[in-house]
């Protein structure tokens, strides 16, 4: 039996109840993960996911978003989403995420005219305020609604929330469009991204969960939380993550010293 709802929680239920009807645009993440979880509580049928489906989001995101609908009974659309036939997109610079934004929009807006949903809601929170995430500003000016936000949860708000509740990815390190890894200015390939995230699937096998590969040509700089950054830098684990990430076609492999940090890209345009 869980304990009772604390202030958030119960101010979360109240906004989502005052909905009516939801759309929840479902990553697979911790946080869109709480925010369903609650959903489908308090609203029954009447909220639905809906995951975008594209080469810049990890594969493995999908699977858990799948999983997690399953486990729930909530109906879940998989909505292609062809971002990368964008110029815009393409040329990647300081205005990428805004587009794309843009465009994640237009497809969960044009999903929930057709099966009825009242609101779009996403799983932005307070932390996401924190740093520059154009989106966020993109999602509030074209009418999606930030539940957890209004809630006033946090990043470590819904990791407890969400342990609580007994969703599996409660501690899930968070995910991130893999577009985001490659520096503003290098265009943007299919290629580009197949190679990072096979890149980053071979460090996850080899026990690093918090992880990033970022891509300045012809450079991977790896990023690892600080704790981390000894182990990988011996051998014979060096040795492998070099060797393997030379065989996907990096010329140069480095290990950043300051460790993993979300959204490190960001510095690059200041």
């Amino acid at each position: 039996m869980m304990e009772p709802d604390n202030p958030k929680t119960t101010k979360l239920k109240n906004i989502l109840e005052a909905m009516g009807s939801v759309l929840v645009s479902f990553s697979g993440g911790v946080d869109s993960a709480l925010l369903l979880h609650v959903a489908a509580e308090i609203l029954k049928e009447k909220a639905r996911a809906a995951t975008l489906v594209s080469p810049i989001f990890p594969k493995d995101d999908l699977v858990k978003a799948e999983n997690l609908t399953k486990e729930l009974g909530v109906a879940h659309a998989r909505l292609t989403f062809d971002i990368l036939s964008d110029r815009d997109f393409l040329r990647n610079d300081g205005m990428r995420c805004h587009f794309c934004k843009l465009k994640m929009i237009e497809e969960l807006k044009d999903e929930a005219r057709r099966q009825g949903h009242d609101s779009v809601i996403d799983g932005s929170n307070l932390d996401n305020t924190k740093d520059y995430r154009p989106g966020l500003d993109v999602a509030q000016k074209a009418g999606v609604t930030s539940p957890l936000m209004q809630a006033g949860f946090t990043k470590e708000d819904i990791r407890k929330e969400a342990k609580r509740r007994k969703i599996k990815t409660w501690n899930t390190p968070s995910s991130a469009c893999l577009a985001s890894r490659i520096a503003f200015g290098t265009p943007i390939t299919v290629e580009d991204l197949s190679r990072i995230e096979r890149g980053e699937e071979m460090l996850h096998q080899l026990g690093f969960k918090e992880v990033r590969l970022r891509y300045h040509p012809p450079i991977a700089r790896i990023e690892v939380s600080t704790e981390r950054i000894g182990r990988l830098a011996q051998k014979p684990i060096r040795d492998t993550v070099a060797r393997a990430l030379k065989d996907l076609g990096f010329t140069y492999v480095t290990l950043d010293l300051s460790g993993f940090q979300s959204g490190s890209m960001n510095a690059l345009l200041s």
